[in-house]
């Protein structure tokens, strides 16, 4: 009974419709390819060999119960329509549905496989398998058919003798038939056996809802689908043979004909099938599954993650096929080499990526210390209020070459610098450090801008065996008088912004490049900047920024973006501007570092803003030394009265002793004059502002140089000591001649 019951399985949701399809199907094929051969090539009044009587065992094999009715029907039909008695045709109808479900029965039985390759002929055991069950149905319509036409010779008291000689359960025509029903299954049957894998491959693919490609053929399934093009070519050419003879050398009746063009066939067929599977088993067995081992091991087998124990099972694998003389042996052993030598570069690579690894963590360790060199808190200096200032540095490699700097030389000058170090990397990253230290060393000394590029050109130059070099461009700015001083040492120039105006190029005759050449000297450059003012520094990995096209970003393109953005604070200006570039640069790698700082002069100067100041005391004194004790008494009550430190008294008094001195020396050559000292208080700054001025000639005690204070007291030329300490201990100082009046101005705090 489960025997039974599975020929009728439970059937899914859709199923029935599909099997209404199969049914449908098969009766037209079977009607279709059974009538031309009855009604043109008949051999006999009872029976004909046909190679449709493949169609019924192999349909059935492939699709079961609903083929094996279909091709039932069609049998019922055909007999019908070819005039047999309707008995007979309902009794062949019945052998179809037998002649179908023998295949289907025996295939699931001795080929059970449900993965996907039911119906693969893949191997010489499938083959054999699907002979076997060709073989035993072939058998059985055999028996089927010669019972069932024994049985109407019998009844049939209207045949002649002849007639029922052909009709014998042992007679020549079902031979014929047997042979007929054995080849032509194999023929026809093997094509659609790898037709119906295909077809249950895509059926499985859309239900998982996976797009694996389905149209592959493995070695065996080429030979074998060759072997049966062949043996298509081999019954044609030994049947038109045989036919050509026979009409060529006597007549002879049709079944005679058809018998002996079986009987040929089936003899050539049968013997080139029998040699096939012979070279086939061997292909297979020393070719084919060595491969498709071999193909497995390997496809298993991922370099990245293998272990020791994966290596080994290949080495293995392979070693069974490594003593083969054939190609197969080479590839075996090409494959071992294979592993042993990705183990090898394995182990290399991985003590190559731990070293790449333990450089890429110095080197971000190195780029964060270098970021850190950078001054890169801002506001940098709370405290002063006369400036702006903010600056980036984006390298191109891990490390850069580029530098900026800030620094407050005193109280009242800043040095600004940027340069750029020849080459990227670590090489140009630890000469960059070299070259920042020593030019911040130099200018705190109280060195010129020049003169900071004389010496650390010198520096840089002694041992300098990597031939590398720096522009630079550095400015020390006058916080008081905005004087800026410069030098420049083969550096881009930069780009100024004076009051109420646009950005130009401030150009001026460039020095070597520092490290070029040992005794070079460099100019100091020098202009006023006024409140409002706007200084942009950069390195050439801005203009020389480069697009996919190989177009640089350029000195014009720069010029109309700050001019486009004079309004914006500095911040904002750097940020766009490094976005402007990333955009012109696009999908471009950055080749060089990309460096920019920007001042702010916005300080006025204290003489300026002097009409604002409200003075609690002013006093006229004859600008004689008789009354300077008088002069210096009025200060130091008024500063008593504000509750001035003691130190900060002491500064002040020297600085107005300094003052009125000069004054009383050299402002009236001619005659005596007057001089007028005035004081304000600003006590929520803790500041005290004195303004002097007096009628006499121009002169501007702040226009002579300062002393050499490093050289000895014999080489120093004599005076400008007092104003000098003067400037110094002051916090702002300031000169102007208007209204034909001298003014001097001084600041200093005194909480």
């Amino acid at each position: 009974m489960k025997t039974i019951r599975s020929l009728f399985p439970k059937k899914e949701a859709g199923s029935y419709t599909n099997a209404g399809i199969v049914f449908v199907l098969s009766v037209v094929l079977f009607v279709g390819l059974t009538m031309p051969f009855r009604l043109r090539l008949a051999a006999a009044d009872i029976t004909d060999m046909r190679p449709t009587t493949a169609l019924t065992p192999v349909l059935g094999l492939l699709f079961g119960l609903p083929a094996a009715l279909g091709c039932g029907l069609g049998s019922l039909i055909s007999d019908c329509i070819s005039g047999y008695g309707f008995t007979y045709a309902l009794i062949g109808a019945a052998q179809q549905i037998l002649y179908g479900m023998v295949p289907w029965f025996l295939w699931n039985k001795i080929n059970k496989e449900q993965d996907g390759n039911k119906f693969r002929l893949d191997c010489i055991s499938r083959m054999l398998k699907f002979f076997l069950v060709m073989f035993v149905d072939a058998i059985l319509i055999v028996i089927l058919t010669g019972i069932l036409n024994h049985a109407y010779a019998v009844s049939d008291s209207s045949l002649t003798c002849q007639e029922r000689s052909y009709n014998d359960f042992l007679s020549i025509n079902n031979l014929y038939l047997f042979f007929n029903s054995f080849d032509s299954g194999l023929l026809f049957g093997c094509p659609l056996l790898i037709a119906g894998h295909f077809l249950q491959r895509y059926l499985e693919n859309r239900k998982n809802g996976c797009k694996e490609k389905i149209f592959t053929f493995s070695l065996n399934e080429r030979m074998i689908l060759n072997t049966i093009i062949t043996g298509v070519g081999i019954c044609i050419l030994v049947g038109a043979a045989v036919y050509l003879t026979e009409k060529m050398e006597k007549e002879g009746s049709s079944v005679g004909i058809w018998g002996r063009m079986y009987l040929f066939q089936t003899l050539a067929l049968n013997f080139y099938f029998a040699l096939s599977m012979g070279f086939m088993w061997f292909t297979e067995n020393r070719i084919a599954k060595p491969i498709e081992n071999l193909a497995e091991v390997a496809g298993n087998y991922y370099v990245e993650h293998a272990t020791d124990e994966q290596r080994e099972t290949m080495v293995t694998a392979c070693e069974q096929n490594a003593g083969d003389s054939t190609e197969v042996g080479d590839l075996a052993r090409s494959y071992i080499s294979m592993v042993k030598d990705l183990e090898a570069y394995i182990d290399n690579l991985q003590a190559v990526t731990a070293e790449k690894e333990r450089i890429n963590a110095e080197l971000t360790l190195a780029s964060s210390i270098q970021a850190h060199m950078l001054p890169c808190i801002f506001p940098p200096f709370p405290e002063h209020d006369e400036f702006e200032i903010y600056a980036t540095m984006t390298p191109a490699k891990e490390v850069g070459g580029d530098f900026y700097d800030f620094y407050m030389i005193d109280d009242k000058h800043l040095a600004v610098v940027i340069a750029d170090v020849s080459g990227k990397g670590v090489p140009a990253a630890l000469f960059m450090v070299i070259a920042k230290t020593l030019i911040k060393n130099q200018a705190q000394m109280g060195l010129e801008v020049s003169e900071v590029f004389t010496v650390v050109n010198q520096l840089l130059c002694e041992g300098n065996d990597a031939g590398l070099f720096v522009t630079a461009w550095m400015g020390i700015l006058d916080l008081a008088s905005g004087l800026l001083t410069f030098a420049n040492a083969g550096h881009n120039p930069p780009l100024l912004k004076q009051k109420d105006g646009s950005f130009t190029y401030l150009r001026s005759r460039p020095g070597l490049v520092l490290a070029g050449m040992e005794g070079i000297k460099y100019r100091k450059n020098e202009l006023t900047m006024e409140p409002g003012d706007r200084l942009f520094l950069y390195t050439d990995g801005v203009t020389e920024a480069t697009d996919i096209s190989n177009q640089l970003y350029g000195e014009e393109r720069l010029s109309e973006f700050m001019n486009g953005h004079v309004q914006d604070t500095a911040e904002n200006v750097l940020h766009g501007l490094k976005q402007d570039i990333d955009r012109f640069v696009g999908e471009a790698p950055q080749f060089d570092d990309i460096t920019m700082l920007m001042l702010d002069f916005t300080k006025k100067n204290v003489g300026d803003s002097m009409e604002e100041i409200v003075f609690s005391a002013e006093k006229i004194f004859p600008a004689e030394d008789s009354v300077l004790q008088e002069a210096l008494g009025f200060v130091e009550e008024e500063l008593d009265k504000h509750a001035c430190p003691m130190k900060t008294i002491m500064q002040i008094t020297v600085a107005i002793e300094e003052i009125f001195v000069n004054i009383a020396h050299y402002a009236y050559p001619e005659g005596k004059g007057d001089v007028k000292i005035g004081m304000g208080f600003d006590e929520k700054e803790k500041e005290v502002i004195f303004r002097f001025t007096d009628h006499g000639i121009p002169f501007d005690p702040l226009a002579k140089p300062d002393p050499d204070v490093t050289a000895g007291a014999a080489e120093r030329e004599i005076g400008g000591l007092g104003i000098f300490m003067m400037k110094k201990t002051m916090d702002e100082v300031a000169y102007c001649y208007e209204n034909e009046k001298n003014i001097l101005t001084m600041k200093k705090k005194f909480s």
